[in-house]
């Protein structure tokens, strides 16, 4: 007997993880949608202070480079939330089984090389389900959060500059030590540093691309940079932003040494280049977790066409719960039925950014400060 759509499982790829943790217990306190956890070993057991709730969860083994596995998998599934990596490892194999069988799919990585993969596949065949990728904190609130103050702010003007200024400091696992590294070379782009013009990346010169900011708990001004950001370049042309500039640094002093390190000695350029600088990155950050605390900020500043400006700044403390929240809110709001384009898509493409903002904010895990030139910028608060 087949199953309602209702009764069929969200089925979470690596919910055994930090991330994918997280994103178990929101959907068990938020939703009553039975949920099956995949892993190699299928260590189903291993959550016993969420027994009371055994019920609904199921563990099965799965090995997600074995496609045929894969697919049946998924074809079993409600929704598919990937919280596995790194991202450059995995690639397209669990979004086109999604594709495939017609099931939505939530994914925590993905990054830039997936998002032009995914779009040439439907160029000749289209998704009829929501693919949303690069659901975290960066990319992910990356894109939503510009997007969120724009739309509190804007009323009807037009924008003449966006920037955003992201600092991040966490004990790296190596999965995402594999994706930071991997990221430096601009997955192949050779895009330098550049600013966006038009919805374009244009390149700049090395000694104007970057930019000290000053970011609460940071007693010194923050040295940034100007990065890619496929994200911010998709926002720009949808919003119809005349310029968008990203800047961003790692906060931990080894961690940023091991960063630079890895892009002077060009690691990004071969697997065996990643594994091994991901390795010492790991190693950095555990150095560096042992006498600073855990940070993620984002900082936002939109000038409007009057001349008139506004600066909001998000504050995490804990970057795996929140990531596990972004991913989970977004996830429950594919269950909720909240109507979204087919086909991928990113973060702030998905969902409602003041619906979204707020739904994170309930779960207590980021603070929102305003400042700006506005008569009253209280007024502009979730």
């Amino acid at each position: 007997m087949s199953l309602t759509k209702t009764e069929q499982p969200v089925l979470i790829l690596g919910g055994h993880g930090r991330v994918g943790y997280e994103v178990l217990r929101y959907l068990i306190d938020h939703t009553s949608a039975p949920i099956q956890l995949a892993s190699r070993s299928n260590p189903a057991s291993d959550y016993l202070d969420l027994a009371e709730h055994a019920h609904r969860l199921q563990g099965i083994a799965l090995d997600v480079h074995d496609a045929d596995a894969l697919q049946v998998a998924v074809g079993n599934a409600r929704l598919v939330i990937a919280c596995i990596g790194p991202s450059g490892v995995i690639g397209d194999r669990v979004a086109k089984a999604c594709a495939r069988a017609a099931v939505p799919l939530v994914d925590a990585g993905g990054y830039d090389p997936l998002l032009k993969a995914l779009e040439q596949e439907e160029r000749d065949t289209p998704a009829k389900v929501p693919l949303i990728i690069s659901v975290g904190l960066m990319p992910g609130l990356t894109g939503l959060f510009p997007r969120y103050v724009m739309e509190q702010t804007a009323h009807g003007r037009g924008v003449k500059r966006l920037e955003s200024y992201c600092i991040g400091r966490d004990a790296w696992t190596y999965n995402s030590a594999w994706d930071i590294v991997h990221s430096l070379g601009d997955f192949g782009q050779n895009r330098g540093f550049p600013i966006i013009r038009d919805g374009q990346h244009q390149t700049v010169g090395f000694f104007k691309a970057t930019r000290k900011v000053r970011f609460e708990g940071n007693a010194k001004p923050v040295t940034t940079m100007l990065m890619p950001s496929e994200e911010l370049a998709r926002l720009a042309r949808q919003a119809n932003v005349a310029e968008a500039r990203a800047y961003g640094s790692n906060v931990g002093p080894r961690a940023a040494w091991v960063c630079g390190l890895a892009k002077v000695l060009g690691a990004y350029r071969t697997p065996r280049g990643i594994e091994r600088a991901a390795r010492w990155l790991v190693r950095a950050s555990e150095a560096d977790m042992k006498r600073l605390p855990p940070i993620y900020q984002l900082n936002v500043n939109v000038e409007y066409v009057d001349g008139e400006q506004v600066s909001a700044t998000l504050q995490i403390e804990d970057t795996y719960r929140a990531t596990g929240a972004v991913v989970a809110i977004a996830a429950r709001e594919v269950l909720a039925g909240i109507e979204m384009r087919k086909g991928v898509q990113m973060l702030h493409e998905a969902v409602d950014s003041q619906r979204f903002m707020a739904l994170l904010e309930a779960e207590n895990l980021v603070s929102v400060a305003w400042s700006g030139t506005l008569n009253n910028a209280q007024e502009y608060r979730v």
